[in-house]
């Protein structure tokens, strides 16, 4: 059975790959039934914890309802890595068996190894069985990886380009409201959508801009300040864009709600409105600001960052 367990694992790494993710998976056993299944899926989850082996385990734990694997043993198709075994010696497993050994993190020695580290408790191991096969599905995702990468920096055939992110969302059906329209790497861009496109009368240029100003002046001002990326209108007039870095979601949608009352309820002069400061300085509406500012409040009066998704 050791085999088809193996092979069961790198089919979790394939179906990894497939989404994007580094093909690692990984099952848990006992005697010749998998209990528990995992693949990394770090990127879909955003979340640190999400390896292969750690979601195996939990499953493993959740079908024995207990957490001492001590019948149990583990294939993983790559070397774990230090927080993955430690939760191998925590969950006291029988046995490790894994396949293509990892240089650059691997805790089972190749950079460290933690199940030779004088534990209370450590199981047995094996590695590099089957390395070959695990250590393919790794070479042909990064080899892809690296394809796609050289493709996007090509001038693309007949001047055809992609069609970007925000033209995939589906403007007949897209309500009021507050989305989480792309994260790169640390950056989140966040659609305030204060019209239904094709639907609802577009904002005023001169709201448009005085919203602008009065929030930027808010939000860069708050204790978030240096969390602040950039806010502006959108050129179909139906909302604006909101970028940020280093903040949850729900401190981005409590900041925003915060800066829509402060709009509200200004009434004192707009900063940055003279010919220095601004480059259409005659072109303001504080009253239309504040009325697009009441309406998107109560709008979001009670959104929640599961409202957030497209």
């Amino acid at each position: 059975m050791k085999k088809e367990f193996m092979c069961e694992a790198l089919r979790l790494a394939e179906e990894a790959a497939a989404n994007g993710e580094v093909p690692v998976g990984a099952v848990v056993t006992i005697g010749n039934k998998i209990i528990g299944r995992g693949r990394n899926c770090r990127e879909k989850e955003r979340n640190a914890l999400c390896h292969a082996e750690i979601q195996a385990i939990n499953e493993a734990c959740k079908r024995l309802g207990g957490w001492r694997l001590w019948e149990c043993e583990m294939y993983v198709t790559l070397e774990p890595c230090p927080m993955c075994a430690g939760a191998i010696i925590n969950a006291r497993l029988k046995k490790v068996v894994f396949g293509a050994y990892d240089d650059k993190n691997g805790a089972c020695g190749s950079v460290t190894n933690l199940f030779e580290s004088g534990f209370s408790y450590v199981p047995p191991y094996e590695g590099g069985f089957m390395e070959e096969e695990c250590r393919t599905v790794l070479a042909d995702f990064f080899k892809n990886l690296r394809k796609e990468k050289t493709m996007v920096n090509k001038p693309r055939e007949n001047g055809k380009m992609e069609k970007i992110d925000s033209f995939t969302v589906d403007h007949t059906k897209l309500q009021r409201g507050m989305y989480i329209s792309r994260i790169d790497a640390n950056v989140v861009t966040y659609d305030i959508r204060t019209r239904r496109p094709n639907v609802e009368e577009v904002m005023e240029t001169g709201a448009i801009h005085t919203l602008e100003h009065l929030f930027a002046t808010f939000v860069r001002n708050s204790k978030f300040k240096d969390n602040i990326i950039y806010f502006g209108p959108m050129g179909c007039r139906t909302g604006f864009y909101f970028l940020t870095t280093g903040m949850t979601h729900i401190e981005a949608l409590k900041l925003t709600q915060e800066a829509l009352e402060f709009i509200e309820g200004f009434d004192d002069e707009v900063p940055g409105v003279s010919a220095v400061e601004c480059g259409n300085y005659r072109d303001h509406d504080l009253e239309g600001a504040k009325k697009e500012a009441a309406d998107q409040k109560e709008v979001l009066k009670n959104w929640t960052t599961a409202d957030m998704i497209y």
